[in-house]
C-alpha cells in the first residue's frame, strides 16, 4: 500500500509518503495558506508525489489532520445558529455550571454565549427522568419557533431537550419539522450529538455541533472533491480527537464537534508509535509547532484518553478526546515586554503570514525562530531544504531592539526568549504530569515539531527526566502519526444506576447493543470482520459527585469488579477513595 499522511497546522503543513511495499519514506513540508488550507494541501501533495515519482492515482489512503475546526472555536468564527429547547429550557446554555475561572474576582464578565439568547427559543413539551412524556409537544408552536428562526437567517438549528437520551421522539418530530420548512439548514440533535445525562454539557456539545458543522463540511467536501479531481481514487479519511481516523461521512455533520482537537491528536499518536519501537513505553510528548506546542502523555504505549474537554470560555464538550495541552509557546510566538517590564513569548504569533523576522517576508516582531537563529541553532541556509531562506540579520536586529528595551545585548535577549519559553512548556508539562498524579521521573520526553528538539535536553534536565527520544524528521511527527492511527467508531449509552443495583447482565446488554452499531458502521467502512477490535468502558463515580472517571472493562466484567477497579482509580488520579460511599 502507498499511504500520504497531511497534516495542516498554523504556519506550515506537513505530508509524508509512505510506501510499504518498497519500505521508502518521502517527506516535504510546505507553507499554509491559512485562509484556504485546501490550497497548501494540493500543492504539499503534488509536490511530494514529484520527489516520490508517483501520481495521486497510485495512493491508496490519505490521512488528513486539521485545524479548522480548532481554529473556528478559538477565533470565534462560526456559523449563525439558532436552538430550540423544551419549555423553560432555554437558558441552559448562558447559565451553564456556575463554575467561575477565578472564583474571587468580584468584576468577571461573562463569557459570550455561542448562541445568543434572541435566537435560544423554547417550545412546549416535555420528558421526565423516568422517560415517561409529561407534556406532548405543541406542533403549532415548534412550527412558529422555527419561522421565526429562519427570519434570523440561521444557518444550523440545534435542537435539546431536557432528558432527550432516555426518549429522542419530541427531538426527532422537531428535527422534522425544520427540514420540512427549511431543507437547507443543517439540523443537530443532542440525542445523536451526545446521548449522555447532564443538560449543560449536551445542550453545549449540540450548540458546537451546530455553529461548527456549516463552517467545517464545506471545508472537508471541497478537499474531497479537489483531490479527486486531481486523481485520487482512494478514501480520504479526517483524524479525530479520539485519536483514531474517520470517513468523511463521519467527520462532516453530526461528526463536526469530533475534530476540534483533529490537528494536535495526530502528533501523540505518532509520538507514542517511534517512541514504544525505541523502547520507551511511558512518555511526555512535546510538539513544538510554528504556532504553539502541545503536551500529551502515554502510558503503555497508548495515549492517555478522557471523555469530555474543555473549550475556551469554560464551554463542557462531550467527546472523547486525547489528553492535550495546548499553549501559545511555538516558533512564531512573538516576544514582546509587558507593563512591568517583564519578558513574555506568546501567545501572540506572527504564524506564517507575516512569519518571524528572519523569514524575510513581512514580520516585524521578533520571536522564538528569531532567537534561536541569533543563537546559532537554525541552519543560516534556509528551512524547507533551502527553499524558505533565513535573514540573520533581520533577526539579529529585531533582538536587539527587543534587548534594547531590557537592558540587554542581542545575544541576552535571545536567551532569555528561550528561558522563557522554556519555562512556559515545561509548566505545561508538569500539570499534564500532576493531573494523574504521575512521576516525571518514570517518563521519556519526546521533544517534536519544528521546534521541539531544539529545547528537549534542557527541558529533560530542568524536570528531571532521564532520557529525550527526538523522531526522524521530528517536523513531520503529526503527518507521521496519521499513517500510525486506525479507523475507529466511539459510541455511548446512557444507564443510570446505583452500583449496588447494577447487574451483569444489564451490562452486557447495553454493550451488545453498542457492538451491533460499532458492527454495521465498521461493516459500511469495509473493515473486515477478523480486523475490528472493541474496548469497552464504564463512567462511575460517588454519589453526589459531579465528574465521573472511566473504567476500561471486558465484555464479561462483573460489575463488583468494575466498582473496585473505580476505587484505585479514583485513589490514583484524586489522590483518596472512599470506598464505603455509594457509586453510580
Amino acid at each position: 500500500m502507498r499511504r500520504i499522511g497531511v497534516d495542516t497546522g498554523g504556519t506550515f503543513c506537513d505530508i509524508v509518503l509512505v510506501d510499504d511495499e518498497s519500505g521508502e519514506v518521502t517527506v516535504t513540508k510546505v507553507p499554509s495558506q491559512p485562509r484556504h488550507p485546501d490550497r497548501a494541501i494540493i500543492a504539499g501533495v503534488e509536490q511530494l508525489l514529484g520527489l516520490a515519482g508517483r501520481k495521486l492515482s497510485e495512493i491508496d489512503t490519505l490521512s488528513h489532520g486539521t485545524t479548522v475546526a480548532t481554529n473556528a472555536v478559538i477565533t470565534g468564527r462560526l456559523a449563525r445558529a439558532g436552538m430550540l429547547t423544551s419549555e423553560g429550557t432555554r437558558d441552559v446554555l448562558e447559565i451553564g455550571s456556575q463554575q467561575r475561572p477565578t472564583l474571587y474576582d468580584l468584576h468577571q464578565t461573562s463569557q459570550p454565549v455561542l448562541i445568543p439568547r434572541d435566537r435560544r427559543l423554547d417550545v412546549p413539551g416535555r420528558i421526565s427522568a423516568d422517560g415517561a412524556e409529561v407534556a406532548p409537544i405543541d406542533e403549532e408552536a415548534v412550527r412558529a419557533a422555527v419561522q421565526k428562526l429562519i427570519d434570523e437567517k440561521v444557518e444550523a438549528v440545534a435542537i435539546a431537550g431536557l432528558f432527550s437520551f432516555l426518549r429522542p421522539e419530541h427531538e426527532r418530530r422537531i428535527r422534522d419539522i425544520v427540514r420540512d420548512m427549511a431543507p437547507d439548514i443543517y439540523v443537530a440533535c443532542s440525542s445523536v450529538i451526545s446521548p449522555e445525562i447532564r443538560e449543560f454539557p449536551r445542550y453545549a456539545t449540540t450548540a458546537v455541533n451546530a455553529v461548527l458543522a456549516p463552517v467545517l463540511d464545506p471545508y472537508l467536501r471541497q478537499l474531497e472533491q479537489t483531490l479527486k479531481e486531481n486523481g485520487l481514487d482512494a478514501p480520504l479519511y479526517i483524524m479525530q480527537s479520539s485519536g483514531g481516523v474517520a470517513t468523511i461521512e463521519q467527520s462532516a455533520g453530526e461528526g463536526a464537534h469530533n475534530l476540534v482537537l483533529s490537528g494536535p491528536a495526530a502528533g501523540i499518536i505518532g509520538a507514542a508509535a517511534i517512541a514504544s519501537k525505541s523502547g520507551f513505553d511511558n512518555i511526555i510528548t512535546l510538539d513544538v509547532g510554528g504556532t504553539s506546542a502541545d503536551v500529551g502523555l502515554a502510558t503503555g504505549g497508548a495515549p492517555r484518553t478522557r471523555h469530555d474537554m474543555e473549550l475556551p470560555g469554560g464551554l463542557p464538550l462531550k467527546t472523547r478526546n486525547l489528553e492535550i495541552e495546548a499553549i501559545g509557546t511555538g516558533g512564531g510566538s512573538i516576544a514582546w515586554v509587558d507593563a512591568g517590564g517583564a519578558l513574555q513569548v506568546g501567545p501572540q504569533s506572527a504564524g506564517a503570514d507575516p512569519g518571524p523576522v528572519c523569514y524575510g517576508i513581512g514580520g516585524t516582531e521578533p520571536t522564538l525562530t528569531d532567537a534561536q537563529v541569533v543563537l546559532g541553532r537554525l541552519n543560516p541556509a534556509g528551512l524547507l531544504n533551502g527553499a524558505l531562506s533565513i535573514d540573520i540579520g533581520a533577526a539579529r536586529r529585531a533582538m536587539a531592539d527587543l534587548g534594547a528595551k531590557l537592558g540587554l545585548s542581542a545575544e541576552q535577549a535571545a536567551l532569555g526568549v528561550v528561558a522563557v519559553a522554556n519555562a512556559n512548556m515545561a509548566g505545561a508539562i508538569r500539570l499534564r504530569a500532576a493531573r494523574h498524579g504521575d512521576d516525571l521521573r518514570d517518563f521519556a520526553l519526546v521533544a517534536a515539531g519544528g521546534a521541539g528538539p531544539l529545547s528537549g535536553a534542557s527541558l529533560a534536565g530542568e524536570l528531571g527526566m532521564t532520557a529525550v527520544c527526538v523522531p526522524p524528521n521530528p517536523g513531520l511527527l503529526s503527518a507521521v502519526g496519521l499513517l500510525s492511527s486506525n479507523l475507529r467508531r466511539d459510541y455511548t449509552a446512557p444507564l443510570l444506576i446505583l452500583g449496588t443495583k447494577l447487574k451483569a447482565g444489564q451490562v452486557r446488554a447495553a454493550l451488545d447493543e453498542l457492538r451491533q452499531q460499532a458492527d454495521a458502521g465498521l461493516e459500511k467502512d469495509g473493515i473486515a470482520r477478523d480486523a475490528r477490535r472493541f474496548e469497552h468502558s464504564l463512567d462511575l463515580r460517588y454519589v453526589g459527585q459531579d465528574y465521573t472517571v472511566a473504567v476500561p472493562i471486558e465484555a464479561e466484567t462483573e460489575p463488583a469488579a468494575a466498582i473496585a477497579e473505580f476505587h484505585a482509580l479514583h485513589e490514583k488520579v484524586y489522590g483518596f477513595s472512599p470506598p464505603r460511599e455509594q457509586v453510580e
